[in-house]
């Protein structure tokens, strides 16, 4: 505050006071100046607004800004005549002395490209080049079209696939390439439209494409999907070229085809291997950091528990003792269970397998399905035809496994529903495995899946299912392990888990389990003979 208190300042005006007419003439002179100064911020805004083209906008305005702080300073000459205002005199002369620099800093690097902006002159010169150019082009132009009759014959035996259409899109010519390419033969295919031979996509597509070009467009390129004659679709990219009348009016284009089919199809395959790869990837990094800690929080669960087993054995605890440490016993059993489900997703589980016969593996666990199910969900037990064929797996986990995947259908489904649980083979090929999303490689296996009627999944949803601690429960309702777990001991034992899911139209979780190299034995109830299978079969079941 003591900048504003001016009781030990004087004037200028003080020194001058010996001959007023010196005093007005600093006064009127700083006014004066103040006023032209002013003056110029406003026309340079007024011609910044007119011309919003105008390069180096910025510089020109902090100019301007630069320019008033200068009329303000001179105002304040005059002011502090009369008026000892030095510090704010002494404040906008720090601000002019800001903008001055900054404008300074600006201006200097943008000298050369001023510089290098093009004179009337060589404007004027580089027009007259294009009009060469394009008188050029012209005369190009007329030589090809006297020409017409020898590139006639080379249209028709080029090795691409040319046609050309009319105004209407009417074939008038195709090249040998192109009937080749769909099957027809050149009087079959002369005075139809081209649309009449693309998928009706591609069809709609080349109307309106044509329709653009005949309003003048300059679109020269496209992609379009061709019905052959044995029925095939192929895809193609299509460049075009134009002939216009005088006056403009379209009278023909010409197009060169290539066939991309096989291209498409290998991209298409090397990105669902680039997805699949980094798919891995992420569940590789993720169960390591979750073996990691699981395996830590492994051990320190091994002394919490030994620990609150002592404390439980020891006779000097009082019942509310006792009941405290039945509770931290629990907790930690509880910790071990999840425990032991992340270290299932990690595949640092210990597996035990064996050859195994999945329906009888479902037949064994009916009962509980059943259990957890409930009286309002059907349960439903398919199996192909033919032989089943043994699967090579840890028993306890694939019945964990399926027991999960039961409840999670159960969860799905609000009402009445069906939960479908089937069982068969399946053979992946090099060029299946390839094509799908399937991270298990070219083989043999055994196929069991849980199929439900209920809510179905987002692909967002679908895309993290395996994620650990991933749940689309209410909170409290699940840990979001299941699926993860399914995942790592499915993936440690060679297989992989695929899931087919959309909103409103159910889930199907599908586990690819390796086949066994041998026959997985079968039970023989009181030493009788084995136990006929039934192939085909299809068992409903409305719990009570």
């Amino acid at each position: 505050m003591s900048g504003l208190d001016l009781s030990g300042l004087t004037p200028h005006g003080f020194c001058l006071a010996w001959q007023p007419g010196l005093i007005w003439l600093h006064a009127v002179s700083d006014l004066l100046i103040a006023a032209a100064y002013f003056s110029i911020p406003a026309a340079l805004l007024t011609f910044l607004r007119r011309r919003s083209d105008l390069a180096f906008k910025p510089v020109v305005g902090l100019f301007a800004a630069f320019i008033l702080a200068c009329g303000t300073t001179h105002v304040l000459g005059a002011v502090t005549l009369w008026v000892p205002a030095y510090w704010l005199d002494g404040a906008v002369k720090a601000l002019t002395a800001v903008l001055s620099v900054l404008t300074a800093a600006l201006l200097w690097p943008l000298l050369p490209k001023a510089l290098a902006l093009p004179s009337p002159v060589q404007m004027r010169r580089a027009n007259e080049a294009l009009a060469r150019e394009v008188a050029q082009s012209s005369a190009a132009t007329i030589r090809l079209r006297q020409n017409e009759a020898r590139q006639k014959l080379l249209y028709a035996r080029t090795p691409a696939a040319l046609y050309a259409v009319d105004a209407q899109g009417t074939l008038l010519d195709v090249s040998d390439r192109w009937l080749d390419l769909v099957g027809y033969e050149r009087d079959e295919v002369i005075g139809r439209s081209i649309e009449t031979f693309y998928t009706p996509e591609s069809a709609q597509d080349a109307a309106d494409h044509l329709a653009a070009l005949n309003a003048g467009s300059f679109l020269l390129a496209a992609r379009r999907r061709i019905r052959c004659r044995d029925g095939r679709v192929r895809d193609l990219d299509v460049t075009l070229d134009v002939e216009r009348s005088p006056d403009g009016r379209l009278e023909r284009v010409l197009a060169a085809a290539v066939d991309m089919t096989a291209a498409r199809e290998t991209e298409a395959a090397l990105q669902a291997a680039e997805e699949r790869l980094r798919h891995t990837q992420k569940m590789e990094a993720v169960g390591q950091l979750t073996g990691g800690i699981a395996h830590d929080f492994n051990n320190l669960l091994t002394t919490i528990m030994g620990s609150l087993e002592l404390l439980q054995q020891h006779s000097g605890l009082d019942e509310r003792g006792q009941r405290l440490a039945g509770n931290a016993a629990a907790g930690a059993a509880r910790a071990a269970r999840l425990t032991r489900q992340l270290l299932s997703f990690s595949r640092r589980q210990r597996l035990s397998p064996e050859p195994l016969m999945a329906e009888q593996v479902v037949s064994n666990i009916m009962g509980l399905l059943e259990g957890t199910l409930g009286p309002r969900i059907t349960l439903r037990v398919e199996t192909d035809a033919g032989e089943p064929w043994a699967l090579l797996a840890d028993r306890q986990e694939v019945e964990a496994a399926l027991l999960n995947l039961v409840i999670n259908a159960r969860d799905a489904i609000e009402g009445d529903g069906q939960v479908t649980v089937s069982t068969g083979k399946r053979v992946l090929s090099e060029a299946a495995c390839r094509s799908s999303s399937s991270e298990a490689p070219p083989g043999e296996y055994v196929r069991i899946a849980v199929t439900d009627t209920g809510c179905g999944m987002s692909e967002e949803a679908r895309a993290r299912a395996f994620e650990p601690f991933f749940t689309t429960k209410p909170q409290g309702a699940g840990t979001g392990l299941g699926l993860s777990q399914i995942y790592g001991f499915v993936s440690q034992s060679g297989g992989a888990v695929h899931i087919h899911s959309a909103p409103g139209a159910g889930t199907c979780v599908e586990m690819l389990l390796p086949r066994a190299k041998q026959a997985a034995e079968r039970p023989r109830p009181n030493g009788g003979p084995e136990p006929v299978y039934a192939t085909g079969s299809e068992t409903d079941r409305r719990i009570a």
